[in-house]
């Protein structure tokens, strides 16, 4: 999974952070074509907000590493879709096999048992695919004395701070 920046907004008492995700590339990666026709992706100044784990012991402000584990979205899709498939055919199977006309519904059952387990899997799951803060790439304290050690403005004699933007990185 790829690993995504951002910045931590808060915190919450059950070492949680809310953490503010930019994207660094306007539209969908790799299909610029289809970012046009696309209600809903990332433009200029959009942010996610997510909850994640801080295992990184970050503070607010910091700038962090937010990552997934591996095979996260493999393990959703097979219990929120290979189950209840599966359900659906062994019902369609006990179906043909006991009733004849009666398949439908036991199609019909089997395929809301594979629901009802495949949710329930799914509630099990989901509570190990958090995402996790994996490292803090910089403190709020670094970035501020970065800042600040760029800035000349009244060494120049220069009030206006014109002079600072033309020199920062």
């Amino acid at each position: 999974m790829p690993d995504y920046e951002g910045f931590v907004a808060s915190i919450t008492a059950d070492r949680k952070a809310e953490v503010i995700i930019s994207p660094g590339v306007p539209g969908i990666p790799g299909a610029p074509e289809v970012s046009a026709k696309v209600c809903h992706c990332p433009t200029d100044g959009s942010s996610v907000t997510i909850e994640a784990l801080n295992r990184a012991g970050a503070g607010v402000g910091d700038l962090v590493c937010i990552s997934r584990t591996p095979g996260v979205l493999i393990k959703n899709a097979a219990a929120l879709l290979g189950i209840p498939a599966l359900g659906a055919i062994l019902g369609l199977a006990a179906g043909a096999r006991f009733a004849g006309r009666g398949a439908i519904a036991f199609t019909a059952v089997g395929l809301l048992l594979g629901i009802i387990v495949g949710a329930a899997i799914y509630r099990r799951l989901s509570v190990h695919n958090q995402p996790v803060i994996s490292r803090v790439i910089r403190t709020r304290t670094q970035m501020a004395s970065r800042f600040s050690a760029n800035q000349s403005c009244f060494q120049d004699q220069d009030p206006t701070c014109r002079s600072c933007i033309q020199r920062l990185p």
